[in-house]
């Protein structure tokens, strides 16, 4: 794939190149060539611009159009059979989940869901709040170490303010490496959930 700028010779380029030709200037193969296809590269662009000027001739700019610059296009990449059975399994776990919502007052077989139950429901928030409350004892617990642990370690006495500054870095960064532990957990207990839903509906 040829990924440089082309310029695409106009007749009065070709004109040009020809009185360039006449004045016995030595003329590279790769030159001849790019005009013979009459698309030239930065090279061939660069060589004409600077032999044109030996001839008196127009601007350069005058030369060039909007249509001439012929500029290169990124391959198109064919999508792999992994990734084509990929999106095929997600559009279908899609089309199934949407099914579910539709039919879930009407078929006696939704009520069995997992989703759907009580104790599903009560078990979700009591999952929710512990990692609520984890999360604030955790946070707590850094703010203290900060506020008093390192003090103590130290065996040394620092100011109010220092020791705020304190508490509050090592409650920031705890806080920030639970928020990150909980989208994971939460993201890895969805996963699941979905494809139990999906095998259990399809087995009955």
């Amino acid at each position: 794939m040829d990924y440089k700028i082309k310029i695409k010779t106009t007749s009065e380029i070709l004109d040009l190149f020809k009185k360039i030709k006449n004045s016995k200037v030595d003329i590279p193969t790769h030159i001849s060539e790019c005009f013979s296809v009459e698309l030239l590269d930065v090279e061939a662009f660069k060589w004409f611009s600077e032999h044109l000027k030996k001839i008196n001739g127009p601007p350069l700019h005058t030369l060039i159009t909007g249509d001439s610059i012929v500029l290169p296009s990124p391959p198109i990449v064919e999508p792999s059979p992994e990734y084509k059975e990929k999106i095929r399994k997600l559009e279908q776990r899609l089309k199934n989940k949407e099914y579910d919502i539709m039919t879930k007052n009407v078929d006696f077989r939704r009520v069995r869901l997992p989703e759907d139950t009580i104790s599903y429901q009560i078990k979700q928030i009591n999952r929710q709040l512990i990692a609520v409350l984890q999360f604030v004892i955790s946070t707590a617990a850094g703010f203290l170490f900060g506020f008093l642990g390192i003090e103590l370690m130290l065996s040394t006495t620092f100011d109010l303010g220092f020791k705020l500054l304190l508490g509050i870095i090592c409650a920031l960064i705890i806080a920030l490496a639970e928020i990150y532990f909980l989208a994971k957990k939460l993201s890895e207990d969805f996963e699941p959930l979905e494809l139990e839903t999906a095998v259990k509906i399809h087995q009955d």
